[in-house]
């Protein structure tokens, strides 16, 4: 087991916008971190503080793009990765990111993706469809065509994106191999051992419909299971975390942002340890119930404190050792 440094930075969590400004983030053309056509940003990502996205913020923050007629609103900028909202009332035209992987969680709304085939003048050619809805999530890779038709009213989802440009023998933190037979890497805490429901294709969105995100957690419950793997990376993974009592976790080059899908509690960030226990008084804490939000650095402590019910989120998840230049 891994532990944070006892001197380790408590992470400080912040509730929304500390800036509004407009602009890119730090990262190359193509990748992630654009912020052009005046996209709005709310902060930029810290690495040693976690930052907490209350669900009635996101709802404001939904009423306050309404207003302002504001399509994406970039809550976390962090260059090679950051989280946003995306909030459409018609089509948009369709396109392909060649190094950036996107997940979407549905928050609100519906609308019809449309992904793979061929990418001719912002239309898909031969594209795999899609009827999205509150609650579905979707694992998007990139070079993948994608685009929202079909539009009800709007539709609006949570997304979570980061380059996938890693050089060839990085280590591997936040999963591992693209085959079943190969071992976990990771050196932090908190890992599942059971074999992933999926690798990550390069050639294929993976659609997670609400009905069935909702059996997978059935399932855990019943099994009183704590991780299942559903998309498998190497460098990245989608997962859903079920924690019925508190934890605590330390990655050293992997960020987790989190979404609650059930339950309630206290989580903290930040904290220091002695034998593998959170030091009492150290770290902050914030609730956590049903469509909160948290972005998780990597190199900072996190866990559930307190549950008051069986804590379950879908835990995206990236490794931060790009290459360097």
């Amino acid at each position: 087991m891994r532990r944070a440094p006892v001197g380790l930075v408590a992470a400080l969590f912040m509730c929304g916008a500390i800036v509004l400004g407009q602009g890119g983030g730090a990262g190359r053309q193509g990748g992630a971190g654009r912020g052009g056509g005046g996209t709005t940003i709310l902060e930029q990502a810290s690495t040693d503080r976690a930052i907490a996205i209350p669900k009635e913020k996101l709802n404001g923050y939904l009423k306050d793009m309404d207003a302002k007629k504001l399509q994406t609103l970039r809550m976390i900028e962090g260059g090679k990765y950051n989280v946003n909202i995306r909030r459409i009332t018609d089509a948009e035209t369709a396109l392909v990111h060649p190094n950036t992987i996107d997940t979407w969680v549905v928050i609100d709304g519906s609308g019809t993706l449309t992904t793979g085939g061929k990418l001719e003048n912002g239309k898909i050619l031969n594209g795999v469809t899609n009827q999205l809805k509150v609650g579905d999530v979707v694992f998007i890779p990139s070079g993948l065509p994608h685009g929202v038709s079909g539009v009800n009213g709007n539709i609006t989802w949570l997304n979570i994106r980061w380059d996938d440009d890693y050089p060839a023998g990085a280590q591997l933190g936040a999963g591992r191999g693209p085959q079943p037979a190969a071992p976990a890497a990771e050196s932090g805490r908190g890992r599942g051992g059971a074999a992933p429901l999926e690798y990550a294709s390069k050639d294929r969105a993976v659609y997670i419909p609400k009905e069935k995100l909702d059996g997978y957690l059935r399932d855990m419950n019943a099994k009183n299971s704590g991780v299942l793997r559903m998309v498998e990376g190497g460098h990245y993974n989608v997962n859903i975390r079920r924690q019925p009592t508190p934890s605590g976790e330390f990655h050293p080059i992997t960020i987790d942002t989190w979404v609650v899908l059930q339950g309630s509690g206290t989580v903290a960030t930040g904290f220091q340890e002695k034998d593998d226990k959170r030091v009492e008084g150290t770290g902050v804490t914030a609730p956590a119930i049903l469509g909160d939000v948290f972005f998780i650095p990597a190199s900072v402590t996190h866990g559930p404190t307190e549950v008051k019910e069986p804590l379950a989120w879908l835990n995206v998840r990236w490794d931060v050792n790009w290459a360097t230049k």
